[in-house]
């Protein structure tokens, strides 16, 4: 088990370099779970040794501590290998790797310099009959396997248990003599799954348990005990705690155990949300329980095979939630109500014989163990479950079992709707959509007098972008051939022909962005990044540049990108007229400096590419309907500043109900603007607002060192930007913090790892820059080939 104060990196940690023969499973396992860290296991098999061995090279590839998995096709688990050899020469499709029909040559190749001392690899299947899986597994030199001759016959045919106990003794006995010099064999136990829901957890403890003592017996030195994550995480909990407490109390000296976790086994989320919350809530059991490994499942679970690139995401997305669930709490010996029952049980099965060979047979055969809703025939089937109101299954009829019904008194019989209803029971529950946040009533902020300009005697609205005008673009001809347009693309050329010539002037190089990578900037209120396929990887289309910059700083000290961005942007915002899906940025970066630097920077800049473009298209701008005065302080270089505190104040006595703990909300936002004649700064957003990367001031905790540019007359934020964390560990724990998925991230950290500089840096929008510039209402009129939110466009 991992113990309670190991250290929990947020990644796995890198692998030893292989040496030697391949660790023994057991003690992979123990080294990793000494070293704080759960291992992550995938479910995977494909006929095809090219993909297979693809499926492990990412696996052990991944972000995670893992161990590799050959899961083997149907035909092989019930032991038709002609069946599985005519379907290899028709090139049918298989659910798994054919392990005793590929030819032990091609076996061998696929497992060559992946199967070593940092990768252990293990064999999954489900046979009744394991002997000539495990003879195929050993010729290829794999010592790990799986099952059981309860849990791999009841659930999965009609093989009579009697017939399945034999064959288990004897490929128990085959795989312990297979031991080389070096290696010790092991065996896990499926007993923790039997058919993978509605199972109160005591009989899956008790069954784990009792089949890894057949397997000592049986000549095995090293086992682990299964569990299969059920319905509710306390109980869970206390199931996987009476298996580690029993599995030391019944295993016999020298017999090295660990406890593997298995993500939910039955009806699984339909929506990859849902089958996301339920595999990262598996992850979090796995380490508050103690398990050291995860049996993990996908989001495409309940459709189809995985793909490699599913199992890979759902490795790294297991490893990151353990990396954030807290440790286990130390505790004394369990006295919880799935340990006494687990207990009662275990005792009543070893009270028939001290040979389990003859007292699993027995013990079914007499009903002392019964699985609910299991039609094996040598399975009593008296015994039936229920789901609680409280969320954990309970006994409502425990037939011949040595054990009380637990369900409330008075439950009604289970119906067959019940069943049905009790079987998606997790998979409603996690796929049901978040419910909507209680939204506060808001008063109607009231209308207030509007300032007038120092330079002109009109409300300051007539200056800022009105709801008048269509909301939407025009067919995509028409606005190209617009006169407006044709104005706004030369202001907009001559505006980044300034940006370049100032940010050269001051000694900045421009770098090419990237476009696509395996991670972007999490973005916020409520964009999304765009997935691409990058040769079976999932990548990103860049929402920010941001961590590329940082990662550039050690060749170019001061670096800017002209960038193109992509966010999938809420449809609620198409009419907004200030959010666009695609956008580009002046992306600037500065090795060394403080935020009082970048804003100096950011105000040099808007000062000179409004000063450029009023001097080359006076024209141009007064077609427009701009006025020399609409720029007066910003070519002067004025520029306020407040803090976020202070905004809130102000728009608070607005009437304006802003969140002190937020970003200034669009509405708010906009207000602000429209009450200022000149651009302003507004710094000090609170913690947990804004990005991982932005620094916290180490003299105001809460307190981030950022800001943002507001652009005045309602034209709203121009510039956003920060000083940035640059520490390793600052980093990984404000990822946590704002519940990111570390693994993610594995390049950048790297990098951070490393050593980054310290730096300061902003994005400068640059469509908003000349809708501010020209005047313009909405961003798809500065935009050639706009894209608003929720709306197909060319």
């Amino acid at each position: 088990m991992i113990p309670a104060d190991a250290p929990r990196p947020a990644l796995g940690a890198p692998r030893a370099p292989a040496a030697g023969a391949p660790l023994p499973f057991g003690a992979f396992v123990a080294a990793a779970a000494g070293s704080g860290r759960l291992v992550v296991q995938p479910r995977m098999g494909f006929a095809d040794p090219r993909t297979m061995r693809a499926g492990l090279e990412r696996t052990r590839a991944a972000t995670a501590t893992t161990a590799g998995t050959l899961t083997i096709d149907s035909y092989t688990r019930v032991g038709d290998l002609a069946g599985a050899r005519a379907a290899l020469a028709e090139g049918a499709g298989l659910n798994g790797y054919p392990i005793a029909t590929h030819p032990l040559a091609v076996t061998r190749a696929l497992l060559d310099g992946v199967h070593d001392a940092a990768f252990p690899v293990q064999v999954r299947h489900g046979s009744a009959r394991p002997q000539p899986i495990i003879r195929a597994l050993v010729a290829a030199g794999l010592d790990a396997t799986e099952g059981g001759p309860v849990s791999y016959c009841l659930p999965y045919g009609r093989t009579p248990l009697r017939q399945s106990v034999a064959a288990w003794a004897q490929g128990c006995e085959l795989l312990a003599a297979s031991a080389r010099p070096g290696s010790v064999p092991h065996l896990e136990s499926f007993g923790g799954c039997l058919l993978g829901q509605l199972c109160p957890p005591a009989l899956l403890v008790a069954t784990s348990v009792l089949e890894c003592l057949f397997f000592a017996q049986h000549g095995l030195r090293s086992v682990s005990l299964s569990y299969a994550q059920q319905t509710d995480p306390g109980q869970d909990e206390e199931a996987v705690r009476a298996l580690r407490q029993l599995a030391g109390e019944f295993l016999p000296p020298g017999v090295d155990h660990h406890v593997v976790l298995y993500t939910y086994m039955g009806v699984y989320p339909r929506t990859e949300r849902g089958a996301t919350r339920l595999l990262e809530a598996s992850a979090r059991l796995a380490v508050r329980a103690g398990a050291d490994r995860l049996l993990v499942k996908t989001t495409a679970e309940s459709r189809r095979i995985p793909t490699v690139g599913e199992n890979v995401r759902a490795l790294e997305t297991a490893a990151a939630a353990a990396a954030l669930a807290a440790p286990p709490e130390p505790g004394g010996p369990d006295d919880s109500e799935v340990y006494a029952q687990a207990r009662t049980l275990v005792e009543a099965v070893l009270g028939l014989h001290p040979d389990l060979a003859r007292a699993l047979p027995a013990a079914f055969a007499r009903g002392l163990l019964d699985v609910p809703f299991c039609l094996h025939p040598d399975n009593a089937g008296r015994s039936r479950s229920v789901i609680g109101a409280d969320g954990r299954l309970r006994w409502s009829d425990t037939g011949a079992m040595p054990i009380r019904p637990d369900a409330p008194a008075g439950a009604a019989p289970l119906t067959a709707n019940g069943l049905l209803t009790a079987l998606h029971h997790m998979a409603d529950r996690y796929d049901r959509p978040p419910p909507d946040p209680v939204t506060a009533y808001r008063p109607p902020v009231p209308v207030l007098p509007l300032p007038l300009h120092r330079h002109e005697q009109e409300p300051v609205m007539d200056h800022a972008p009105q709801p008048a005008g269509p909301a939407l673009p025009p067919p995509l001809g028409e606005h190209l051939r617009s006169p407006r347009l044709r104005a706004a693309m030369l202001v907009q050329q001559e505006a980044l022909r300034a940006a370049r010539d100032y940010l050269r002037e001051s000694g900045f190089t421009e770098l090419l962005p990237p476009l696509v990578g395996p991670v972007t900037d999490p973005g916020g209120r409520g964009a999304k990044a765009l997935d691409v396929d990058y040769y079976g990887r999932p990548y990103k289309l860049m929402t920010s540049a941001i961590l590329y910059k940082q990662a550039s700083l050690h060749g170019f000290p001061k670096l800017f990108y002209i960038a193109p961005n992509v966010r999938v942007e809420p449809e609620e915002t198409a009419t907004t007229g200030r959010h666009l899906v695609e956008f580009h940025q002046i992306d600037v970066e500065i090795a060394g400096a403080s935020r009082e630097d970048a804003q100096e920077v950011a105000a040099g800049l808007l000062t000179r590419v409004a000063e450029h473009v009023w001097t080359a298209v006076p024209e141009v701008l007064a077609g427009l309907g701009r006025q020399e005065a609409d720029f007066a302080d910003v070519r002067g270089g004025k520029y306020d500043v407040c803090t976020h505190q202070e905004a809130v104040a102000r728009l608070l006595a607005a009437g304006h109900p802003q969140s002190p703990d937020s970003e200034i909300d669009w509405t708010g936002e906009r207000l602000l603007s429209l009450e200022s004649d000149r651009p302003f700064f507004i710094n000090d957003y609170p913690k947990g607002s804004r990005g991982f990367y932005d620094r916290e001031d180490p003299e105001r905790p809460g307190v981030l060192r950022n800001f943002d540019l507001i652009a005045p007359h309602g034209y709203g934020e121009l510039v956003s930007g920060s000083e940035r964390e640059s520490d390793y560990a600052t980093i990984v724990t404000r990822m946590r913090e704002s519940g990111e998925n570390p693994a993610k991230y594995a390049w950048y950290l790297k990098e951070a790892r490393e050593g980054i500089p310290a730096s300061a840096g902003f994005g400068m929008g640059l469509q908003r820059l000349v809708r501010f510039l020209t005047g313009l209402d909405a961003l798809w009129q500065v935009s050639a080939y706009p894209k608003l939110p929720g709306v197909v466009a060319p």
